[in-house]
């Protein structure tokens, strides 16, 4: 019996081990580097607000603050879903994070071709 509960023990460890970035691991990466570049330039140049209460309090606190802190929960929480990427909810999780981070550059692409139509006269 001891056996049996080493050998579970080793086959969980190794499974943490093989991590394996899927495409849409990556993209979700990439898409929110992209949302939080976009955002605090937005922010910077004071022609949007974060919404978000927990990042508008890391922006105020600092801009390199606010970038650490999306960077981190964002991979914080990716990393625990690709370490249970065994399970179908984890995988379609990240697709649907990978979705919704595409919708939100296409709104800041949306917003920035905005702004360079009315520039200089923005807001």
């Amino acid at each position: 019996m001891a056996a049996t509960a080493q050998q579970q023990a080793r086959s969980f460890w190794a499974g943490l081990g093989s991590f394996y970035l899927s495409p849409a691991s990556v993209a979700l990466l990439v898409l929110n580097l992209l949302d939080g570049l976009f955002t605090l330039t937005f922010l910077q140049m004071d022609v949007a607000e974060e919404l978000n209460p927990l990042m508008r309090v890391a922006y105020d606190q600092s801009p390199l603050l606010f970038m650490v802190a999306k960077l981190i929960i964002v991979n914080a929480g990716l990393s625990l879903l690709c370490l249970h990427r065994g399970l179908r909810a984890s995988r379609l999780a990240i697709r649907a994070g990978a979705l919704i981070y595409a919708v939100i550059n296409v709104y800041h692409l949306a917003f920035l071709t905005h702004l360079l139509s009315h520039w200089p006269h923005f807001p």
